[in-house]
């Protein structure tokens, strides 16, 4: 099977739903052994890898991770847990990812970088990915490497591979601003809230067909609505506050101040359709749902909170979704 048939069989097997081109329309991906979904091979789309606010392990939601795909080319922003199982299922290659955005240094955003980059340089990387992040991302990177440095060593020694270091480039990003271009993509970076982090990124994706916004992890933020001011998509992480206490019920081994913490750094399902609308986005992505793994918390839930503000559409994202 080819990248597009993969992608298009793990779509069917999640039973998510569908949306194509720059109006936003939902479908049912078809069931397992129905007739596959294609990717357009040319165009902008978003594939949501990874839905879950983390870090919390449930096989039906990797944490953090979107796909932007733009005439094939493959542009990864977060990699938290998972990231790498969701990019098998869908046909993705780490060494074909063009960049990677990683919008803050929490483990449920970036703790599968190390593996993104060793497995990208295994597979035979063309040119450079450039790596686009806040600080330290220097230091992360360099660590990420070290992480892998024996296999690496050995490899270079054993079948005369290039070294790694010479295939990535490293891009710190501390303010707002231009912080990508080829000729397929723009991408600016705009500073989420999410304390303590001194320094927390949404990123805007500007193509010819479409414009696709990632708010991060942000309290309600005046900033990330400028960000996605006219935007087609805004994927924005959801919090259902109600549900929090719910859910540190079921954990026990929770600090006492994960709540208050939580509460602090996130945004309601409400007001991010608040945002929504005061950025006159087309469409609204609920992502990095918060609590993710609370069946009580339904998609008409999520829904109906963001439709508070928002009257546009509103899609509840699940994984290996298409955009």
């Amino acid at each position: 099977m080819d990248r597009r048939e993969l992608l298009a069989a793990g779509l069917g097997l999640t039973g998510g739903a569908l949306l194509l081109g720059g109006a936003a329309r939902a479908e049912e991906a078809p069931a397992c052994g129905t007739e596959a979904l294609v990717v357009p091979e040319t165009g902008t789309h978003l594939l949501l890898l990874g839905t879950m606010a983390g870090p919390v392990l449930d096989p039906r939601r990797m944490m953090a991770s979107q796909a932007v795909i733009v005439d094939g080319s493959v542009y990864l922003v977060d990699c938290g847990y998972g990231t790498i199982l969701r990019m098998v299922e869908a046909g993705l290659r780490p060494a074909d990812v063009k960049a990677i955005f990683v919008t803050h240094h929490h483990s449920d955003h970036n703790a599968d970088y190390p593996n993104v980059v060793h497995l990208a340089w295994i597979q035979g990387i063309d040119g450079q990915i450039v790596s686009v992040g806040p600080p330290p991302f220097q230091s992360i990177h360099t660590a990420a490497l070290a992480f892998h440095h024996e296999d690496i060593r050995i490899r270079i020694a054993g079948t005369g591979r290039q070294p790694i270091e010479g295939f990535f480039e490293v891009r710190e990003v501390a303010e707002p601003g231009l912080v990508y271009q080829d000729d397929k993509v723009r991408v600016l970076a705009g500073i989420a809230d999410h304390p303590p982090f001194s320094t927390a990124l949404g990123f805007r994706f500007e193509t010819p067909e479409r414009t696709i916004v990632f708010s991060g992890d942000t309290a309600a933020s005046e900033a990330i609505a400028e960000l996605a001011e006219g935007a087609d998509v805004l994927v924005h992480e959801a919090m259902f506050p109600a549900g929090i206490d719910a859910m540190l019920a079921k954990r026990p081994y929770v600090p006492p101040k994960l709540r208050q913490f939580l509460m602090e750094g996130h945004t309601s399902a409400e007001d991010a359709g608040r945002i929504a609308a005061k950025a006159q986005v087309g469409t609204l992505v609920l992502s990095h749902l918060l609590p993710g793994d609370q069946p009580e918390v339904t998609d008409e839930i999520w829904r109906a909170e963001a439709a508070r503000h928002f009257d546009g559409p509103i899609v509840v994202g699940r994984d290996l979704m298409l955009v």
